[in-house]
C-alpha cells in the first residue's frame, strides 16, 4: 500500500521561468507567430513528463526479499527456543512444589513452541513459507512479531527465575525463623540450668563454699575421664609394641607370673594394670612423687593447701597440656610428665620401639611420634585429678590389693563385667575367686570407696589368705 500512494505522488519538479515584466509577456505574446505544423511552441521551454519504473531490477529485489525472509526465519528460530525455554523454565518451577495446573500449562506451552520450532524446520528445508500480504509489509511483520515472541520469553524466563529465588528467600526466611526460636528455647533452657547450677554450687548459709562443691560424685567422673584417656593410650601402646615384635602374651605372663586368663586377648589387662599402677604411683603425695622436704610440707596449713590445690585443679582444667609442655618445659607439670615416662617406658621397651623402622622413622615417643599426645593427656588428666583430690578434707587415699586376694564385692570390681563367672561354684568348689592382679587403683574419700578394677585368675580356685585393703 505504501508503495501504491509513492507512485502516484512521485513526479518530476517543473520549474517555470518568468519574464521580467507582465507587460513584456504580454507583448512577447502578441508579437510571437502562431504555432508550427510540430506542435513545439517558439520562446517556451518543453518539459517532459515521465513516471519512475514499477520495478526497474526484479532480480534485485527478489534477492533483498528472499535475504529479509532468511533473516526473519533465523529470528523466529532463536525466538521459539528462547520461549521453550522459558517455558521448560516454568514447568520445573511447578514440581517444586508441585502445582498440577501450572505444570499442565508449562507442558503445553513447552510442546507448543517445540511444533512453532518443527514448522520452521520445514519451512528451512524446502517448503515455501507464506507470502507476504497484498500491501507488501509480511518480512517487517514477520521480523517484528519474532522481536516480540523473543522478548517475552525473556520476560518469562526472568520470571521464572524470579520465582524460584523467591521460594528459595523464603524458604530461608522460614528456616531462619525456626532457628531463631530453637536458639530462644535453647537460651531458656540454659538459664534454668544455669540457675539450678548455682543453686546447686551455693553452700549452706554460714557452710563452707569449697567443701560444698567437692563430692565424691566430682571426684568419680574426673577418675573416668583420666581412665578413658588411659584405656586410649594404653592400647595404643600395644599396637605400637605388636609393631615393634613383642609378644603381648609373654610380656603378660612375665609382668604377672602364674595368672590363668579366661581368653588370649585378655593379655591386654596386664598392659594396661602397668599402665595404670605406673601413672598412679606416688598419688598419695602432695607432690605426686616429687622429692620434697617433708618438714615443709607439714608446715602448709590445711586451708592454704586445700586452696592452692583447688586453684591448680581449675587452672589446669582450662589449659591446652600440649601448649604448656611447649611454652613451659620446665614447669611443674613438665617435670611430673618426665618422671612418668621414665618410671613407664624402660630402657629395655625404649631401646626396642625407637630402633624398629617398621614403626616410622621418628621415635613412637618423641614429640612427633604417634603415642606422644596421648601420653601427655593422659598425664594432664591424672595430673588434674591429683590436684583435685587434695583439694579434698582429708585428701583423698589410694588403694590396690595384690595378686591371690580373694574378691570382696566392697572393695573390688572385677574388670572384664563377665556375667557367667560366679567364682569357684561353677566348678562346685568352695571359695570365692581370688584376684589375678590390679587393673585400676582403688580411691577412699573419707566413708565412701571408689572400688578398685581388678583381673581375676581363672586358674586359682584354694582358699589363700585375705590381703588387707
Amino acid at each position: 500500500m505504501l508503495h501504491k500512494f509513492a507512485l502516484a505522488f512521485k513526479t518530476k519538479t517543473i520549474e517555470f521561468f518568468a519574464e521580467d515584466e507582465e507587460d513584456e509577456d504580454a507583448d512577447r505574446f502578441a508579437r510571437s507567430p502562431a504555432p508550427g505544423a510540430d506542435g513545439v511552441l517558439a520562446g517556451q521551454r518543453v518539459v517532459v513528463l515521465k513516471p519512475d519504473q514499477l520495478n526497474p531490477n526484479p532480480s534485485a529485489d527478489g534477492g533483498v526479499r528472499a535475504g529479509s525472509g532468511q533473516e526473519a526465519a533465523v529470528e523466529a528460530a532463536l525466538a521459539t527456543a528462547s520461549s521453550f525455554q522459558a517455558a521448560y523454565l516454568h514447568l520445573q518451577a511447578a514440581h517444586a512444589p508441585f502445582l498440577p495446573e501450572a505444570a499442565a500449562a508449562a507442558d503445553a506451552a513447552a510442546v507448543s513452541h517445540l511444533r512453532r520450532l518443527s514448522e520452521l524446520k520445514r519451512i528451512a528445508r524446502g517448503a515455501p513459507a507464506d507470502s507476504p500480504g497484498p500491501d507488501g509489509d509480511g518480512t517487517l511483520t514477520g521480523h517484528l512479531e519474532a522481536q516480540v515472541r523473543e522478548n517475552q520469553a525473556l520476560l518469562r524466563s526472568f520470571d521464572a527465575v524470579v520465582n524460584r529465588l523467591q521460594a528459595a528467600l523464603d524458604a530461608k526466611d522460614a528456616a531462619a525463623a525456626a532457628l531463631r526460636l530453637d536458639l530462644e528455647a535453647l537460651d531458656d533452657a540454659n538459664a534454668r540450668l544455669s540457675a539450678r547450677l548455682d543453686r546447686a554450687l551455693a553452700p549452706p548459709p554460714g557452710g563452707d563454699a569449697v567443701g560444698a562443691m567437692l563430692s565424691a560424685g566430682v571426684f568419680d567422673s574426673v577418675l573416668r575421664d583420666a581412665l578413658r584417656v588411659a584405656h586410649r593410650f594404653a592400647r595404643a601402646l600395644a599396637e605400637v609394641l605388636r609393631c615393634a615384635g613383642w609378644d603381648l602374651a609373654a610380656a603378660a605372663a612375665a609382668a604377672y607370673p602364674g595368672v590363668s586368663y579366661s581368653k588370649a586377648g585378655h593379655c591386654r589387662y596386664a598392659l594396661l594394670s602397668r599402665v595404670c599402677l605406673s601413672m598412679f604411683d606416688g598419688f598419695d603425695s602432695y607432690e605426686f612423687g616429687a622429692t620434697a622436704d617433708p618438714a615443709e610440707l607439714e608446715g602448709i596449713e590445711l586451708a592454704i593447701r586445700r586452696n592452692e590445690s583447688l586453684q591448680q585443679f581449675i587452672e589446669h582444667s582450662d589449659a591446652d597440656p600440649m601448649e604448656l609442655m611447649n611454652s613451659s618445659p620446665y614447669c611443674e607439670f613438665a617435670q611430673f610428665c618426665d618422671r612418668k615416662y621414665k618410671q613407664l617406658i624402660h630402657p629395655g621397651i625404649e631401646s626396642s620401639l625407637f630402633g624398629n623402622s617398621d614403626c616410622g622413622a621418628l621415635p613412637v615417643m618423641s614429640v612427633a611420634g604417634p603415642l606422644y599426645e596421648l601420653f601427655v593427656a593422659m598425664a594432664s588428666s591424672i595430673w588434674t585429678l591429683h590436684r583435685l583430690a587434695w583439694a579434698y578434707d582429708p585428701a583423698v587415699g589410694i588403694f590396690q590389693v595384690s595378686q591371690g586376694t580373694e574378691f570382696s564385692t566392697v572393695y573390688m570390681e572385677n574388670i572384664v563385667r563377665s556375667k557367667g563367672f560366679s567364682g569357684s561354684r561353677e566348678l562346685g568348689k568352695p571359695g570365692r575367686p581370688k584376684v589375678g592382679f590390679t587393673v585400676v587403683p582403688g580411691f577412699r574419700l573419707g566413708g565412701t570407696v571408689i572400688q578398685c578394677r581388678v583381673y581375676l585368675d581363672h586358674g586359682k580356685r584354694e582358699d589363700d589368705v585375705i590381703d588387707s585393703i
